[in-house]
């Protein structure tokens, strides 16, 4: 009878990992805003969010560990925010 209840509780987080963090609404904004960023449709700006929350997560995680002197230096969001980096290096949109 555990069944069920693990259910309820991974699903809710699951979908959690495919919608927008509504708390980096405005941080999300304003860096659209600096890099004149454009989507072609609300899917195409959706799936560029979750790349760049992704991004964001990351870059904030490795300067909390530059802080702690697991790193020798920091990492800042630029225009390829809403990219992944390619096998060849370039930045392409997470397939």
């Amino acid at each position: 009878m555990w069944w069920p209840m693990l259910v309820a509780l991974l699903v809710p987080a699951a979908v959690a990992q495919l919608l927008p963090a509504p708390e980096l609404d405005a941080q999300w904004d304003l860096w659209k805003k600096t890099y004149r960023k454009q989507y072609n449709g609300e899917a195409d700006e959706v799936a560029r969010r979750l790349i760049w929350e992704k991004n964001l997560k990351y870059i904030n995680r490795h300067n909390l560990e530059h802080a702690l002197g697991v790193h020798t230096f920091e990492l800042a969001m630029n225009h390829l925010g809403d990219m992944v980096r390619g096998a060849n290096g370039v930045g392409e949109m997470d397939r």
